[in-house]
């Protein structure tokens, strides 16, 4: 693997960390690469906010989806690094128990700004699960089955099989299942008691079947697969996390004349397709000198610094490949977009990690 320390440090691998690079070659199409890229949280100021404890939620399970955001949270790694530190769970029960906090309390923002300062927190998470149910509603679908086929004789006369002349019509029941879930969490700043989070997340499943076909799938199958959405919502809004994303490299010769540098470009070209792209990288680099003026070698040159966080030079490389192309060109326009918009969040991922 190519290095990807340089003019910001472990931030390069934060900002785009590449995973085993994939080959995506599709018949007729151009080879890609897929990259991981670290995006900011959907709530910025949440994502600051790393010592936090989580109070019971209300509702309909909420006690037992109390400990499945615990579980979202204390989950959440980057660079292989717990991202949040969780309050032990049996320091706030025994503080809500010494306290006497009513649990239908727990979300004011005042109650759990105290307690929070108790417990050492510096955000408290509260909720009230407002949904967590299905629903099933009966309907019919209408089946059909060949009660006599016409039989018909071959030029040697062989009898065969002819179309169905008598169909009979008849209906089954069926059932429609749906599972709704949804809750409000909140997150309370413990040093001013104000709400810095605050999010209404719903998801629905649903599964069909009839007593002639596959069996409905369980409530509780269902439910969970909606939990599991809500989860990745609300993990998506209080912490930076990964995207990925497939960037198409361009194999056009227009402006090498030298047969080498073309031939550096085809064979860099098959090693990224390999996942080798720092063989790749050195070939363009090689090309490069051989055919500046080539707007392919230069627009991977970038998808070479993009993918090792070295943002800056990427934005410089697709720029000089769009100015010698003199064209518009979809695959440099959505890179020279794709980096701006990384740039741009640049500042934000670096504070949520602590780095300067």
């Amino acid at each position: 693997m190519f290095n990807t320390r340089g003019k910001f440090g472990v931030f390069h691998v934060m900002v785009l960390a590449i995973l085993p690079i994939t080959l995506l070659i599709l018949s007729g199409c151009a080879t890609k690469i897929s990259v991981n890229m670290l995006q900011p949280a959907q709530y910025h100021e949440a994502s600051l906010t790393k010592t936090v404890a989580v109070l019971p939620f209300n509702g309909p399970g909420g006690p037992e989806f109390t400990a499945e955001i615990e579980g979202v949270l204390a989950g959440i790694g980057i660079d292989d690094k717990p991202y949040f530190t969780l309050v032990d769970r049996a320091s706030v029960d025994k503080i809500i128990s010494e306290m006497k906090f009513s649990h239908s309390g727990l979300v004011d923002p005042k109650t759990a700004m105290k307690l929070g300062k108790m417990i050492g927190a510096q955000g408290i998470y509260t909720g009230v699960v407002t949904q967590n149910r299905h629903d099933d509603s009966a309907y019919s679908e209408r089946r059909s089955v060949c009660r006599r086929y016409e039989m018909r004789r071959d030029k040697k006369g062989r009898t065969y099989q002819g179309p169905c002349v008598d169909w009979r019509y008849y209906h089954v029941r069926c059932t429609k299942r749906v599972a709704n879930f949804a809750v409000s969490p909140k997150l309370v700043d413990v040093s001013t008691g104000r709400v810095i989070y605050s999010r209404n997340l719903s998801a629905a499943t649903n599964s069909s079947g009839c007593e002639d076909t596959n069996p409905l799938q369980s409530e509780t199958v269902l439910l969970e697969q909606a939990k599991a959405s809500v989860k990745n919502q609300f993990r998506r809004d209080i912490a930076p996390y990964y995207i990925t994303r497939e960037i198409r490299l361009i194999d056009s010769t227009d402006g090498i004349d030298s047969k080498e540098a073309k031939d550096l470009l085809k064979r860099g070209i098959e090693f990224a397709g390999h996942g080798r792209m720092d063989n790749a990288c050195e070939l363009w680099g090689q090309a490069r000198n051989l055919a500046p003026g080539s707007y392919a070698i230069l627009y991977d040159l970038g998808v070479c610094a993009e993918s090792r966080g070295d943002l800056d030079a990427a934005l410089n490389l697709y720029r000089q490949s769009d100015k010698i192309l003199g064209k518009p060109d979809d695959d440099i326009t959505l890179a020279l977009t794709r980096v701006s918009e990384a740039i741009k969040n640049r500042g934000k991922i670096k504070e949520a990690l602590g780095q300067k």
